[in-house]
């Protein structure tokens, strides 16, 4: 008897540590004086033991269903793949409860040895909607140097969401693996590791996915098998799946082929992507972009008649298609359309505004300017309207070291601050200090004068200006960098540089306070963008004077763990390592700033300064 009671009790630790290892994805271990078979017989034993207990949740007895119920619970998320499973029992109430226990398991989503950033973003992550969880999601996968993709990982394998499970998947599939081989096999075990043995359809594609990473060609036909089975679920249960996930994974795929040179099968793989369209504006924008980066000319032709009336309605994607066309050589053709748009929806204030923008951001400025200049004549500088496109169109034009346009394009602006208490308001609304535009516009002029070689000219617009809004950053450096010979005026734009990051530091303290007590993910995450803001500007500020260069490092590094990859913040982080004589690392970052807005003079024109500088370190260092 006593040595029944130790095989139960040695049997007992079996199943509890075999239910552990399922949940870590580590082998089961072959136990003392057993082979590895009896310990693959043991897991399957612990399977079964869970199968017979979610059948009981069907029984007819209560006390059996709520005692089944309460077993199940206790074993955690060491069941959770079996409960997924159960949730599409014919037994309503075994799927019921399933269902229900699948809700209550206690999910960390965040790990303590999780980056910030990433426990941050996933503190209360089992407890937002679905809507909210997809957004963050997005938001890990966008962090850099993979920081998310065990949380990503988690997140396929225990998300109770079919499709939030596939699209944490794709994040993964997605994102940029070290290009070196000796890190890839340690992110591929990471992911591995997290997946445990989990049998849901996103698993697989994950574990697919690596063993595309060894051998591409050889996992082809699996790519091929996974994509019709998702295209039949999307069709069959969509609940299961979604748009964006089928869209992704035939993307996916179709990127894969083509770089392995099969190029018929990629071209069937983008029709069948395009065949999903159902003609809304954000889809068929999103499939332009993504054809035009593939310069697949013909398709985004085919899709333009497809969906004529929506090319007819739609002034932004009008301009997409004048840019297929310019793209292909068929300039005329482009241009004709080009004018179509400028010409559609001439009443419609948001839709040019925001196809001005995108016209900037994708460097197609002639049309852009277009756009700006049609927004400014249509919309006088006493209206909300009008002041925002001046600001927008004069900061592109500064952008382009067109200084003076840009201060032009201000000027009516400032005439109608200066005279209107109305507009004060209405630029108040807009975010901005009412002196903040008279600022502007005379940093411009200075500007101007730089590069016109007028320092006296100079001086004065930076007097101006600084009268106007002394927080404005780009003032201050220029006023930095010119009252170096004026011993009391530099003593007083250090006092400005001073109590500018004070103010700074103050907002980046307040943000930071009203985004923890933030009611929704909506709130919070429009106070995380003003944090950003906060944290960029005093970084950009004491980087390119005086201060703690250690602190505008961090502060760099908090406005990108909340705005990954944002071209703008990387240009700030670069200014950051060249202050503190790290050009390797400058030049590295204000790289990736370029990468991400190549169309930027200002990114560009930096990234060139620190080049050089690291050229001429590099040469001193060899002497």
């Amino acid at each position: 008897m006593p040595q029944l009671r130790r095989t139960s009790m040695m049997d007992y630790r079996r199943t509890a540590w075999l239910w552990i290892l399922a949940a870590s994805g580590l082998p089961a271990p072959a136990w003392p004086h057993e082979s590895a078979s009896a310990a693959n017989a043991a897991a399957e034993q612990a399977k079964d033991q869970v199968g017979t207990l979610i059948r009981e949740l069907g029984a007819a007895d209560y006390a059996v269903r709520e005692n089944a119920q309460a077993k199940l619970r206790r074993m955690g998320l060491n069941v959770f793949d079996q409960l997924y499973h159960a949730q599409t029992s014919d037994d309503i109430e075994i799927a019921l409860r399933a269902r229900y226990l699948l809700h209550s398991l206690n999910v960390r989503w965040a790990h303590e040895d999780d980056p910030p950033r990433v426990r941050e973003l996933l503190r209360s992550y089992g407890d937002k909607t679905e809507d909210e969880r997809q957004s963050l999601a997005a938001q890990v996968a966008r962090l850099p140097e993979n920081q998310g993709l065990l949380a990503l990982c988690r997140i396929t394998r225990f998300e109770t969401s079919n499709a939030l499970s596939k699209r944490a998947a794709l994040l993964v599939m997605q994102g940029e693996l070290p290009a070196d081989g000796k890190t890839a096999p340690s992110v591929s075990d990471s992911i591995q590791s997290s997946l445990g043995n989990s049998s849901r359809e996103a698993a697989h594609w994950l574990r697919v996915y690596l063993e595309t990473l060894r051998d591409p060609a050889a996992a082809l036909q699996d790519w091929a098998s996974i994509t019709e089975a998702e295209e039949r679920t999307y069709h069959t249960a969509p609940d299961a799946s979604s748009f964006e996930v089928l869209r992704d994974l035939l993307r996916w795929r179709a990127d894969l082929l083509e770089r392995l040179g099969r190029e018929e099968e990629s071209l069937a793989a983008v029709r069948k992507a395009v065949d999903l369209l159902d003609g809304s504006q954000q889809q068929l924008v999103d499939c332009i972009d993504w054809l035009l980066e593939r310069r697949g000319w013909p398709m985004i032709e085919d899709v333009a008649k497809r969906f004529p009336e929506r090319f007819q309605e739609s002034t932004l994607l009008r301009y997409r298609l004048a840019e297929a066309q310019l793209r292909n050589g068929r300039q005329e053709e482009s241009e004709k359309t080009a004018e179509q748009g400028l010409k559609s929806n001439q009443d419609d204030y948001h839709e040019h505004l925001v196809v001005a923008y995108s016209l900037q951001e994708r460097g197609l400025f002639d049309w852009c300017e277009r756009e700006y200049r049609f927004l400014v004549g249509r919309f006088r500088a006493n209206s909300q309207e009008g002041l925002q496109a001046r600001i927008m169109f004069s900061e592109m034009l500064h952008d382009l070291q067109r200084e003076q346009d840009a201060a032009e394009a201000l000027r009516d602006a400032v005439a109608a601050i200066e005279k209107d208490e109305n507009v004060r308001y209405l630029v108040a609304r807009l975010g901005r200090e009412p002196g903040s535009l008279p600022s502007r516009m005379h940093y411009f002029l200075a500007e101007h004068a730089r590069l016109s070689g007028d320092h006296q000219q100079r001086v004065e617009h930076l007097k101006k200006a600084v009268g106007h809004d002394p927080k404005d950053a780009d003032v201050l450096i220029g006023i930095y960098r010119v009252s170096e010979k004026d011993p009391a005026w530099r003593k007083e734009t250090l006092d400005l540089i001073r109590q500018a990051a004070h103010e700074f530091r103050n907002e980046a303290t307040e943000y930071e306070r009203q985004a923890a007590e933030a009611p929704t993910e909506g709130v919070r995450a429009g106070y995380y963008r003003e944090l950003a803001v906060a944290h960029n500007q005093l970084a950009w500020l004491v980087s390119n004077t005086e201060g703690d260069y250690d602190e505008a490092l961090r502060s760099s590094q908090r406005s990108l763990e909340l705005r990954p990859e944002t071209a703008g913040y990387l240009d700030t982080l670069g200014r950051c390592y060249y202050a503190k004589k790290d050009y390797k690392n400058a030049v590295l970052h204000q790289s990736r700033a370029a990468e991400l807005d190549p169309h930027s003079v200002q990114i560009r024109r930096q990234l060139e300064f620190f080049q050089q500088a690291l050229e001429a370190a590099q040469g001193q260092s060899k002497q």
